[in-house]
Parts: structure tokens; sequence; C-alpha cells
């Protein structure tokens, strides 16, 4: 096998510099522009060729570099020879990237990711996180509360190495009120992660290294202006770009005569880096030696899994890109334009003060408070979303406005929307319009759909959007999909996506034979969660609103209500996404769990995992720690794992439980929350606030995984399969797969076409043995996206 990294011109442009090794070989570094042409060309066919396959770290970012160096040269060297040398022809090269993206796949024999394979463990928490909020600490002892909470919570430097200053964990941060004045008597406490899963980082900490041992890229680094500009979403040095003077952005359009900054203007200075400096090749060489010895560490795990071949995949696919409808795509960017800039005579819903101004014409003193997250006042899109769903209230006919236990004060939501939610819904609507448009016109200057990914982008495995333009957020509607012709002339669009997938998947992973009898004899499940969100409504009625206009349909607001309680909400989660009253969305849960035991029982036993802290006697009674698991698998074995959440939330439930007596020799008494306490009663409700906050985290979290994941999972998988039909090394495509989702895309040509349908069917065919329900309509011939 060889294991090899890449140096590249800023992030998206040219490879200056392949380091690799064979197995336990002496390690190489060959400088791209310094050698001639066919000594790279042969390079990277090794590496294709390659029995053992290849082991790297980020391939997807690798890959893509190997790809479009191996596609530009194949041309450059047709210009001015096999044997010239790169750097003496910037422009010649530069100017063959566009017709490159058509060249030849590469697809090395096996591949193994060490970066995916530390994922698929502990180091997973090394992922982006939320920051974890201690709130209203009393100021006066707010600093001795860090400082304690540094002690005893010891967490190793990597969870801090995108920081300047990483040696201050616990931060002390104001609180403001409604009106942005300062709370002096409180503070709040956070824990503000910045983790580096980069490979330096990783392998510091892994193979525990000491600083002065590594360099780090921000040791070997250029200075700013020896970057070029550049978009991801367009990786060439033709592509235009958008550029800020003063205040104005202006599109500028490269040409041989000036490449405004991109690479072509840059390369030089990386050139004589990766080549000459012989700092920053010790850095490269240490790229290797480090994948090398992490590949040890990690038991020399087997190439060929799922995710490091399509990570691979994904890097060839993003250079080549999918094609467009650019005449439409520029028609759909028009006319939301317009549709803007009429939103905006009415207000300026550029403005956040603006926002927030408009919608507190309509909202009332306690109302207000919903605008107010983490202390600060906000009006972002969760919030907004929120709002969205609130409607006015009627009086509760069944028992008179006096109130009983399926009211709140004798009060009911009507089907009236309240002011505050048309204002929301109307701020929600421009803000999606500019991000359209902003999507539209990432596609205008790159020509062609360049869809990157992260293999692993969540916790639960899923893939991300990566590289400035995220896939996974393009509208469903026909109207913009049908833009994305996705085959090149040549090939024939096929595609499809699962149907009802996270229903499926619940039925398998529950087993609760009722509900799987309902479901296997034609019930909606939307529409049987349905008659309990929405009493006295039959079946039949819910199934009769579907399509109705805003929030008459009953079916469209049940369906939201199911994805919410798949993916771990309970009744709050279920008021806000549903807009019924909390009361009525608990009591239609629990409902629910009766009437389907298997499946309350076994979503609990989700929940109970991660249950730390529990009140055996009840609300009021002592609270008990109980220890929580590690992890949680979904159906096929992918782990979530929760080792970090747990260390901190048994640390603040410990300092709750027993603070350090000198927190108890503060006389002082605060009103926190409505309650008279003393400094150290005020900071143990905080602590074990916090901790509570953590484990319902976590109790989501692991309601979630065991649905998304397995998704994830089949959808990998059977992209994966797909994949195996691409000839192995360096050769014509036979297909392009894109997975958004549920969904799987995979133009070929026509003589692969049952190729893509056998292995499709041979894929449910297996799978339905797991997941009963799993059911994919695979349609051939799509003339787009939409087509589907």
């Amino acid at each position: 096998m060889i294991f090899f990294d890449t140096e590249t011109c800023g992030l998206h442009g040219p490879t200056c510099l392949v380091q690799w090794a064979r197995n336990d070989g002496s390690i190489n570094l060959h400088s791209v522009f310094t050698e001639p042409i066919y000594s790279t060309l042969e390079l990277i066919e090794s590496l294709c060729f390659e029995e053992g396959g290849v082991v790297g770290f980020n391939l997807a970012f690798d890959w893509f570099h190997l790809c479009q160096t191996y596609t530009t040269l194949t041309l450059l060297k047709e210009k001015v020879g096999d044997d010239a040398y790169p750097e003496d022809h910037i422009n010649d090269y530069a100017l063959c990237e566009p017709e490159a993206r058509d060249g030849l796949c590469l697809k090395p024999i096996t591949a193994c990711d060490i970066m995916l394979v530390a994922r698929k463990g502990p180091y997973q928490s090394l992922m982006d996180r939320e920051d974890i909020t201690i709130k209203k600490i009393p100021t006066s002892i707010a600093w001795e509360v860090a400082k304690e909470l540094e002690k005893r919570i010891v967490l190793p430097d990597v969870y801090f190495a995108r920081r300047l200053d990483a040696t201050v964990r616990w931060q002390v941060q104001d609180i403001h009120d409604d009106f942005g004045d300062l709370i002096p008597d409180f503070k709040n406490l956070v824990l503000k992660f910045a983790p580096s899963s980069a490979l330096k980082a990783l392998a510091g900490d892994a193979l525990k290294l000491s600083r002065s041992e590594i360099l780090f890229h921000s040791d070997v680094e250029l200075e700013d202006k020896m970057y070029p500009y550049e978009d991801g979403f367009a990786p060439f040095a033709l592509a235009p770009y958008y550029e800020k003077v003063g205040n104005i952005w202006r599109l500028r359009t490269p040409s041989v005569s000036d490449w405004c900054n991109k690479w072509p203007d840059k390369i030089r200075y990386h050139i004589s880096h990766w080549g000459y400096n012989a700092l920053a090749r010790r850095y490269a060489t240490a790229d290797v030696d480090y994948t090398r010895r992490l590949y040890d560490y990690f038991g020399s795990p087997d190439s060929g899994d799922d995710d490091s071949v399509l990570a691979c995949m994904v890097g060839a696919v993003r250079w080549r890109g999918f094609k467009l409808d650019i005449e439409k795509v520029k028609n759909l960017k028009e006319s939301c334009e317009t549709n803007l800039a009429k939103m905006n005579e009415k207000i300026n819903f550029n403005s956040s003060d603006v926002c927030r101004k408009y919608l507190e014409q309509v909202l009332g003193d306690t109302e207000k408070l919903v605008l107010k997250v983490n202390d600060k006042i906000t009006t972002k899109g969760i919030v907004l979303e929120e709002i969205a769903k609130w409607h006015e209230e009627k009086v509760h006919d069944a028992c008179n406005g006096q109130g009983c236990d399926h009211c709140s004060g004798g009060l009911l939501q009507s089907d009236v929307l309240h002011p505050a939610a048309i204002r929301a819904q109307e701020i929600l609507d421009a803000r999606h319009a500019k991000k359209e448009i902003e999507l539209y016109e990432k596609l205008i200057i790159a020509g062609r759909f360049h869809a990157s990914f992260s293999i692993i982008g969540t916790l639960s495995s899923r893939m991300a959007g990566a590289d400035g333009l995220n896939p996974q957020g393009i509208k469903r509607s026909k109207e913009v999909r049908s833009c994305f012709i996705l085959a090149w002339n040549g090939m024939v669009g096929n595609g499809g996506d699962f149907d009802a997938f996270e229903v499926g998947l619940a039925d398998a992973v529950y087993g609760d034979p009722d509900l799987h009898a309902d479901l296997v004899s034609g019930k909606k499940i939307h529409a049987l969660f349905g008659t309990f969100l929405f009493p006295p409504l039959t079946y039949d009625e819910v199934i009769a609103t579907k399509g109705l206009p805003n929030e008459k349909d009953k079916y469209t607001r049940s369906k939201n209500g199911v994805f919410c309680m798949l993916y771990g909400g309970e009744a709050y989660s279920l008021h806000t996404r549903v807009g019924i009253d909390e009361k009525v969305a608990e009591e239609a849960y629990q409902k629910w769990c009766r009437k389907y035991r298997v499946w309350g029982e076994e979503r609990k036993k989700y929940f109970d995992l991660f249950c730390s802290m529990r009140q055996p006697g009840g609300i009021g009674t002592k609270v008990e720690w109980h220890e929580p698991a590690d992890y949680i698998e979904s159906m096929f074995g992918f782990r979530r794992y929760f080792t970090l959440e747990n260390k901190i939330c048994r640390t603040l439930f410990d300092m709750g439980e027993r603070p350090p007596a000198s927190w108890k020799l503060y006389s002082s008494k605060v009103t926190r929350r409505d309650r008279l306490q003393t400094v150290c009663g005020a900071v143990q409700s905080a602590l074990f606030a916090a901790a509570f906050a953590v484990q319902s985290a976590n109790m989501r979290a692991g309601a979630n995984h065991v649905i998304q994941s397995s998704g994830a999972t089949l959808t990998k998988k059977l992209q994966r399969r797909l994949w195996d039909i691409q000839q192995a090394g360096i050769s014509l495509w036979r297909l392009m797969p894109l997975n958004i989702h549920d969904e799987v895309m995979a133009p070929c040509l026509p003589e692969y076409v049952e190729s893509e349908c056998l292995v499709v069917k041979s894929f449910l065919e297996e799978y339905t043995k797991k997941v009963p329900l799993i059911e994919m309509k695979w349609k051939t011939g799509l003339k787009n996206w939409s087509d589907k």
C-alpha cells in the first residue's frame, strides 16, 4: 500500500507537492511544478493502480487534487510536451483546467482514510460541538467557580487546538437584559470548544507527542498576501469571483493578462515554499510519517470500507461536476431578486435590528422573551421557525374557559396564526430568497455543480456539504431541481429515493408489531399520529386535510410531529414544531406510546441509557447518579460516543452535590429565577441545570442516532455498490453517484443502466431482511433531478 498526502496552492488550487511512501519504505517528496509532466502522471498512475491501495488522511481532499492535477497535466502535455516543466507554463496550465474537468476518472483499487477511521471511534468527539453553558452564576463567585471547573474537568489540548489562547477553557461572560443593559449580579460560564481533527493535532494527542515535537501548519504557512482568492464551488482559476471593494461587492473575471489574484498570481510562492523551504518540507514529510503511525495506532484497519472508498469517489466526482441548465439558473436568480426587492419595499429584511423591531411591534412583554437565547436578543432561524408556528388562542368550549386537563387556563390554540407568526414567516421567506440567490450566483460562476461532501460530516455519520456550497440545502421544488440536469452528454439520468425512509427505519429499530401491522396494511403513520395531535379528528379526516392551505393542513403538521418524535423530540418539541398546546402535545405523545406499547418501551430504553440523573422518589426528592452508557450503536454498528459529555455531566453533578466548603462562606444572598438563594445555593442550582441540559441533549441525540445513523449507513452502502460499477485505475467515466440524504442519483453511460438497476434491486432484496419496509423507486432516463 502507498501512504500519501498533498500540499496545494490554497485549498482548491493546484497540487504543489505529493509526499508518499510504499509500506514502511522511505518517504519521497515530489514537486509537481518542478518535475517533468510525465513523472507526475506516472506517480499518480502508480497510486491509482497500487494493488494494496492508498492510505491517506482526508482522502476527499487529496483525491480531488490528484484528479485535478492528472487531468490538467494530461491536457497540458498535449500543448507543451510531456517532458516540459509546469512551472514554465503556468498560464497554459490554468487555461487547461476548465476542459480538464471532463477528463478521465481516477479511482484507487482500494483505500483507507485514517481521518474517517478516527471518526468512527472515541476521536469523533473532535468534530464540531456545542459549547457548554452554566447560566446565572453570582458575579461575586463566578471566577472562583470557573477556576474550580478548570481544575476538575481536565480536557486534552486537542479540544481547544483552534483557539489562539487555549489555556483558559471556562470563560466568564457578561449577561444582558432584554434592553441590552448589563446584569451586574450574574455571569454565565461557557466552556467554548475549538477542537481540531487535523492530522497533526490528532497525531499529537494519540501518539503522545509534545508541542515542540510537531510542526503545525501555522509554523510553516506563508504570509496571507501569498494565498490566492478562491471558491470551493468553482475550483479553477478562470472562474469569476466576488471581491469586496469598500462596501461594494463586484464580480471580477480573471484572464491571462489579469488573473485577479487567483492561483496563477500566487503559485510561484508555493512552488518555492514546498520545493525548497527546509522547514516546510520537513512538515510535509511528517504528514506521511504521522499517517503511517496512526494507521498502526488504530490497529492497521482494513482498506476498502465504504467511507474511505466514497471519500475518493467524492473527490473525483467533485472535480468533474454535474451538468446544469445555466439559462434556467439565471432566470430563477432574476425572479428571486425581483421577489426579494418587493419584500424589501415593506421593510429592510437585510437588517437583523429592523427585523427584531418589526417582530416586537406585535409581541407582548412576555412573548418578547422568546427572542432571548443565551441571554442575547436574536432573530436566528430557529427562533423565527418557532414563532412562525404560533396561533391565536381561543376559549376551550368543552370547559367554557374554566380550565381542564386538555387546555391551558381554559384556552386552546386556534387555526388563526398569531400576527408575530406571519411576520416571522415573512422574515424567513426573505432570508430564504437571499440564500437562493447566493446559490444561483455560485452555480452561474462555476458553470456546473461541483458537489463537495464530508463523508462523516455529523456525529450520526451522515454526509455533510462542504467547500462553500451545501448540496443538501438545495430546495426540493421541481422548479429548482429542474435546473440540475446532472447527466453529461452521452450519459443517462438515473436515480431514486427511499420511500418513507425514516418510518421504515423506525419500524425496524423499535419492532412494534401493532405499528408494523398498521403500516403494512397501508396506513400512513403521519395520519395515525395526527388523530392524537388533533382530536377529535379521525384518521380519514386527517388524511383529507392534506394539501389544504397553511395551518389547515393537519396531515403535513402531523408529519412534522412524526419526524420530531423520530429524532428524539418530546412534548415541547411537538409544541413548537407542530404548533399545538404543550399539554395537548404531551397527552398525544403518551397516548401514542400506550397504543404502540413496544415503540414506547424501546424508545424509553434509549432515553434511559443516558438518563444519568434520576429522582426515584419523584420531583423534589434527592437526585441520584446512574452511570450512563458510553455510546450507542445504530442498526449497522456505527457508534455515537458520549464519553466527553458524560465526563462533564458527572463533574457538574458532583460539584452541585458537594460544593467546595469555601463557597458556603459567602454570606450574601441573590435572587435567581425568582427565588432568594445563598450564593452557594445559586451556584448549585446553576450546576444542576447545566448538567440536566447536557443529559437531555444526550438523550435526544441517542434516540436520534438509531434512526439517522442507520439511514446514513444504508444510503452510503447503496452509493458504494453503485460506485463499484466504475472501473478501478484510470478510465472513462461510467457513472457519477450523488447522495443527498435519502436519495441517490447516478447518471451513467447507457450500457450501465441495467447494471445500476440490478445493483439497486439486489441491495433492496438483501436489506429487506433487516428493514422490512425498505423501498426505493429507481427511475432511469431522467431529464433532470426533478424527474426522480
